[in-house]
């Protein structure tokens, strides 16, 4: 009975990840008919997008800190010859047919806290006490299992302007892969962006959940205004129509604005997509929700935000995201990011940001290498270890 409970709570999960494709669409078709939306005036385009910038980058700097956690929920779905690689590369052959589709579904949690003044961030990553990473054949409904045990890993970090601070496990049991001691190891962070040379690990930061693009979005509207300027509101660009259109509506006393931002896609083939965004003065104006779409129409990626106000500060408390396949339009990959237990613009305490948050034990080392010391931890305090003379 547990087997079978377990197989339809899989089911159903991905039958939720797939039915999110048409809801998010329905919502927007419903939430289209509701705005009634309406063009604005060519001339009144420039004042918006930049309105837009402002009023977003003033709620970014009303936080001066931000604490909580974050559960992320992860489908992906192969399908055909992916899933056949998949089920031969990292699945034990049961002797049933190859699958046509394969999800995999992972839960784990996240805790932040982040000082922007004193440019300090901590974060833990971790599994659900119980791992959900499933695998599973939606045609037949059965567990598929890993030719080998796969930890989805956890470990803390501390990341200030100067340095970094990685803790994770040191030793790990093969079988289930617990960890029975730790290490943690400070580092001097280079200047500018990390590589895969730097030696350092990725370390998340909230606010990253809150940009559209790669940058913050007063920037790229600052960019399109940048190039609205020079070209106007209609252009050719490599032989394509680059034409930046918004339109705007009201429920009740929210008002909201769509924009459809033309692009030509970097990378692979040049194609032309749409960054379709669409703010709410709900929201502080950020984005509540976000399309790609090529000139086709067809939908390459979808993002859905939930904001409230959180001690002055609009944050997200919920953020879906979907990635299409580019030729079938087939559901590929979704994640759902949900806040918890957030505090903002509330003093952290100083030791957060030490090791002391590390819940390390007696016996493990702490390495720093902007010192070229070692230390054991040893009943709350790092005794230094003395190297031996050679």
């Amino acid at each position: 009975m547990k087997t079978l409970a377990f197989l339809n709570k899989v089911i159903f999960v991905l039958i939720v990840s797939i039915g999110l494709t048409f809801s998010i669409q329905t919502k927007v078709v419903s939430s289209n008919q509701e705005c009634q939306w309406v063009s604005v005036d060519q001339n009144d385009i420039a004042g918006i997008l930049t309105m837009i910038g402002e009023r977003v980058r003033e709620n970014h700097n009303k936080l001066t800190t931000w604490q909580g956690k974050i559960k992320i929920v992860t489908d992906r779905i192969d399908r055909g010859a992916i899933a056949e690689r998949t089920f031969r590369e990292r699945l034990k052959d049961d002797g049933q047919p190859t699958p046509n589709t394969i999800v995999e579904h992972q839960e784990f949690f996240r805790e932040f806290a982040l000082d922007i003044k004193k440019e300090m961030l901590y974060e833990h990553h971790y599994p659900d006490d119980r791992p959900k990473h499933h695998i599973m054949d939606t045609d037949t409904g059965r567990e598929l299992q890993l030719k080998q045990h796969i930890s989805l890993g956890s470990g803390k970090n501390i990341l200030t302007s100067d340095y970094q601070i990685h803790c994770g496990a040191d030793r790990v049991r093969i079988s289930d892969g617990v960890a029975f001691s730790r290490m943690a190891v400070k580092q001097v962070r280079p200047e500018g962006k990390l590589t895969c040379g730097s030696g350092l690990y990725p370390v998340f930061d909230p606010r990253e959940t809150m940009k559209v693009f790669g940058n913050p979005l007063w920037e790229t509207l600052a960019n399109y205004l940048s190039y609205i300027d020079k070209h106007g509101l209609s252009s050719t660009f490599q032989g394509y129509t680059m034409k930046v259109k918004v339109e705007e509506c009201n429920v009740g006393d929210v008002k909201k604005y769509k924009m459809i931002l033309p692009a030509v896609s970097s990378g692979g083939p040049k194609v032309y997509i749409s960054y379709n965004l669409v703010c709410s003065s709900g929201a502080g104006f950020n984005v509540v929700s976000f399309s790609i779409t090529d000139e086709k129409g067809r939908v390459i990626e979808n993002k859905i935000w939930d904001y409230d106000l959180i001690n002055g500060v609009y944050l997200p408390v919920q953020k879906i995201e979907q990635n299409f396949d580019y030729l079938s339009g087939k559901l590929n990959k979704q994640s759902t990011i949900t806040f918890m237990e957030q505090k903002a613009n509330n003093p952290i305490n100083s030791d957060v940001f030490t090791y002391k948050n590390f819940d390390l034990k007696d016996g493990d080392k702490f390495i720093d290498k902007t010192l070229n010391k070692e230390f054991t931890y040893q009943k709350g305090n790092l005794i230094a270890i003395e190297k031996k003379s050679k």
